[in-house]
């Protein structure tokens, strides 16, 4: 019978986990991590519906994507503040802005190297009204959302800024998608036009989790702070 010494038994199974390790293979020293987590993709939707725009426009905020936010606006964009900030001097809000801006402060807030660690969002719709216009021509539909707005911006610093109150949203339909006189049977896609800020001003440090490093803000101030 052919004997095979320890010394060089213990040898080739040192040399063998050796060879599994430079080869990427599992290493029995190592702790097990368990399985690899993954994370599924930003789930963007054709703008097909009112519904749709807001789920975009959530999505993009979470995702801290300024493009696919920016899509959600048409090119004539307004942003209505509510009349307490309007009315601070010491806020300097101007009473209306438009899309540029809104490109400003989103690509401030949603950049690499910015103060924002993440952000959470939740739109929560309280009423949707549509205005067909003329039966013949479904370019002219319109539609008036109010929802409810629940937005925490966190900082890298550990503080945190949220607002929560209702905002409307006027959407129409898209004119400017590739085909701007479509066929009945062709798809049309919605984007909003208007956002006006419905909420009152925040109320200073601790959000509805008594949490000292969030500061309650309102909806035009969060998103003002942003704006340079």
């Amino acid at each position: 019978m052919m004997r095979f010494p320890i010394r060089r038994l213990a040898v080739c199974m040192l040399l063998a986990v050796f060879a599994l390790t430079l080869g990427g293979c599992w290493n029995p020293f190592a702790p097990d991590e368990g399985d690899p987590v993954e994370i599924d993709p930003a789930d963007y939707h054709d703008r097909l519906t009112p519904e749709d725009v807001l789920h975009n426009l959530q999505t993009a905020y979470i995702w801290m994507n300024p493009g696919e936010y920016l899509d959600c606006l048409s090119e004539d964009f307004e942003f209505y503040p509510n009349e307490d900030d309007v009315n601070d001097p010491e806020l300097e809000i101007p009473p209306i802005w438009w899309k540029p801006q809104e490109q400003l402060m989103h690509e401030n807030m949603f950049a690499h190297d910015s103060d924002v660690d993440n952000i959470s969002l939740t739109l929560t719709i309280s009423s949707l009204v549509y205005d067909y216009g003329v039966p013949e021509d479904p370019v002219d539909d319109t539609c008036i959302c109010v929802v409810e707005v629940d937005l925490r911006v966190n900082l890298v610093t550990g503080d945190g800024f949220l607002a929560t109150a209702p905002s409307e949203f006027r959407m129409r339909i898209d004119i400017d998608q590739p085909n701007p006189e479509p066929d009945p049977e062709d798809v049309l896609w919605w984007e909003i036009y208007h956002w006006f800020d419905l909420g009152e001003r925040g109320g200073g440090r601790g959000d509805a989790q008594h949490d000292p490093n969030v500061e309650r803000v309102s909806l035009s101030e969060l998103k003002s702070l942003f704006m340079e």
